[in-house]
This record gives C-alpha cells, sequence and structure tokens, in this order.
C-alpha cells in the first residue's frame, strides 16, 4: 500500500510541472496582441489597434489571394476596412511582424532593433522547377524606404556615417553574411556592428 501511494505522489510531482509550463504557455499566447500598427511611430512605441480580445470573435483578413488593397477587420459585430496603402503593417497571432511597402507586404524579422531587416519569400522558376526564394531587405528605420539588403545599398543610406561603413567591410565579406546573428549578444550582427561604430561602445565581447 506504501509503495502504491509513494508511486503515485511520484507521478503528481512530475506531472505537475508539467501543468504549469502548460498554464503559463497558454497565457503568454493570450498576451500575444493581433492587430493594426496604424503608422510607423505606433510601430516604434509598439502601440497595436484594433487588437485581438478574446472575449469577442475576431478575423484579420489581408486579401491576399485576390491582391486585394484593403485589409478586413472582424470584431465582434463590427467590420471595419483599411486601406494596406494608409497604415504601416499589423502583427499576427504567431506575433510575426509585418510592413506593406509599395503594394508589397514584408515580414520584420528584428522588430526591436535600430537597422529594420526584413523578408520576402517568394516563388521563382519554371512550371517544372518552381520553389520559394525568400530575399531580404532593410530600412534605415521604420519610417525610411525599404531598399535591398545589400552593402551597396548600406553604404548608400548610411554615407555620413563613416565608422560605420569601414566597420561593414571589416565583418562582412559578402552580402550573403548580412543577415548573420550574434547568438551571444541576442542580435543580428548588422545592428551589433552599428552599435560598435558608436563613440560610446564597447569592444566585442
Amino acid at each position: 500500500m506504501f509503495n502504491l501511494k509513494s508511486k503515485k505522489m511520484k507521478k503528481l510531482i512530475l506531472i505537475f510541472p508539467l501543468i504549469l509550463f502548460s498554464l503559463a504557455t497558454e497565457l503568454t499566447a493570450q498576451k500575444i496582441s493581433e492587430g493594426v500598427y496604424l503608422s510607423a511611430k505606433d510601430f516604434t512605441i509598439n502601440k497595436i489597434s484594433f487588437i485581438n480580445q478574446a472575449d469577442k470573435r475576431y478575423k484579420l483578413r489581408l486579401g491576399e489571394a485576390f491582391n486585394n488593397s484593403k485589409i478586413k477587420i472582424i470584431k465582434g459585430d463590427s467590420v471595419i476596412k483599411l486601406n494596406k496603402e494608409s497604415v504601416f503593417g499589423y502583427r499576427d497571432k504567431k506575433n510575426n511582424c509585418y510592413r506593406f511597402y509599395n503594394k508589397a507586404e514584408y515580414q520584420i524579422i528584428n522588430p526591436s532593433e535600430k537597422i529594420l531587416m526584413y523578408s520576402k519569400s517568394e516563388l521563382e522558376g519554371g512550371f517544372r522547377s518552381t520553389h520559394k526564394v525568400t530575399h531580404y531587405f532593410f530600412s534605415e528605420n521604420a519610417n525610411s524606404p525599404i531598399y535591398a539588403l545589400t552593402k551597396w545599398n548600406l553604404k548608400a543610406v548610411f554615407y555620413k556615417d563613416v565608422s560605420f561603413l569601414e566597420l561593414l567591410d571589416v565583418y562582412f565579406d559578402s552580402d550573403n553574411q548580412l543577415t548573420a546573428y550574434d547568438s551571444i549578444n541576442k542580435i543580428y550582427t548588422l545592428n551589433r556592428v552599428y552599435e560598435l561604430s558608436k563613440p560610446s561602445s564597447t569592444a566585442v565581447k
């Protein structure tokens, strides 16, 4: 009898942390606010409009299948329509951020960093050799134009920032290296290099 109770207690001890982990994961998921960034400023200060409230029916429709120029938001009994050209972008239920620019949609892969970096996947190739290719882009900030992520374009945009341009050649030999991630400092290497180019920055650890 004692051994039986002991085994049950051991099972409870093992299961209890799993229950707590599941609850924590669920609460974290609920905190993600799916919605729209009305402006670049709203994105910068992380202000979401027309958010998903758990107690109401909610759908964020982008009209991608028909290349629709409008966002349709179903919130409770209300339907809101916004022109994509009039808003900055949106955040989805998986906490991914996107920006609308020149009638195209770009995923922002580093929302909290200085130089914003974007990815955009497209199908390329012929009928029998179709494959998905991901291209990368950047903008000086949330309110700036988007350019292909190349050393040439970075030097054109940051032409006044001599220290940064010098470090670009030191840290990156090719354009393909510009998407590297610094796992130690938890930041994309491009932005780490930008930080190091500033007078207040310290040497690489």
